[in-house]
């Protein structure tokens, strides 16, 4: 997404003014307030939570610049637009191809399931659980037997799965649901290195890198969702819109979040590719 971002304003010939919050908040509203002490056309913002980084942008907004978020989603209301996708729409889509497996599996929508979530507070997280559970209430007898926040963090889901194998023995953990795809490597490397990749754990994802198209390829994943990673190239192109007077009317624009299943999964399937290369 970042690399895009830069490869077009390189295109275009737009100056961009970098800062990173590492996901803290209380950073993201500093390098905000410091950015405005410069002279800048508009301000991109993916918030880091959604709560927590209101003072920053609402700060921007106050200057009157092009205020626009994109990626995750805030609550305030002080922004010009917004541009992105429904991360509750990604994860009532990743729920919903996991019960079609264990329903294929079992002939009845029914199993334990592990949840690995991403970063409390967070738009991805709140979003995406709610589109989970408007897919798994409907079904009872398909049970959340652990959950954990890995922050986006390899390490962290790795950790998490080593913890829940230990807790559960085999032909308990029927699949696992995940929000991110490194983290999804991270577990599927701890059910290998336990020796325990043979019980067939099922399991989705919401997030398009390259090693987990591969394991849809060979059929140990089900299916996961993508964003368009072009998200920051549309937010960038909506700024430049405002700063010309040509600003979209609607204040949110919603993208299309893809789906890729054994279906079409050639048309995202890198082979010589790095397992953490994106794929969109």
């Amino acid at each position: 997404m970042r690399d895009m971002l830069v490869d077009e304003c390189d295109r275009l010939g737009v100056e961009l003014i970098e800062t990173d919050a590492h996901d803290d908040a209380n950073t993201q509203n500093s390098n905000i307030e410091a950015m405005l002490q410069q002279d800048l056309d508009a301000i991109l913002i993916t918030p880091c939570v959604e709560d927590a980084a209101n003072p920053g942008i609402e700060a921007a907004f106050e200057t009157g610049i092009p205020v626009i978020i994109f990626d995750r989603t805030c609550t305030t209301e002080d922004y010009t637009h917004f541009v992105g996708y429904s991360d509750k729409q990604n994860g009532a889509e990743c729920a919903r191809m996991l019960v079609e497996a264990l329903t294929q599996r079992y002939g009845e929508p029914k199993g334990n399931i592990i949840a690995l979530d991403t970063m409390a507070g967070s738009s991805t997280d709140n979003f995406q659980k709610e589109g989970q559970d408007s897919v798994f209430s409907q079904y009872p007898d398909i049970k959340i037997i652990a959950r954990q926040y890995t922050d986006f963090e390899v390490s962290k889901g790795k950790s998490f799965m080593e913890d829940c194998l230990a807790k559960f023995g085999p032909g308990e953990i029927d699949g696992f649901i995940s929000q991110d795809g490194g983290v999804t490597l991270g577990a599927v490397d701890a059910i290998k290195e336990a020796g325990r990749d043979q019980e067939g754990i099922i399991f989705t994802n919401a997030d398009g890198i390259n090693g987990v198209v591969k394991m849809i390829k060979d059929g140990s994943c089900v299916g996961l969702t993508q964003f368009p990673c072009a998200a920051s190239v549309d937010a960038l192109h909506v700024a430049i819109d405002c700063i010309e007077g040509k600003g979209p009317e609607e204040k949110d624009v919603m993208m299309d979040s893809i789906v890729v299943t054994k279906d079409n999964v050639d048309e995202y399937l890198m082979p010589d590719g790095d397992d953490y290369d994106w794929t969109y």
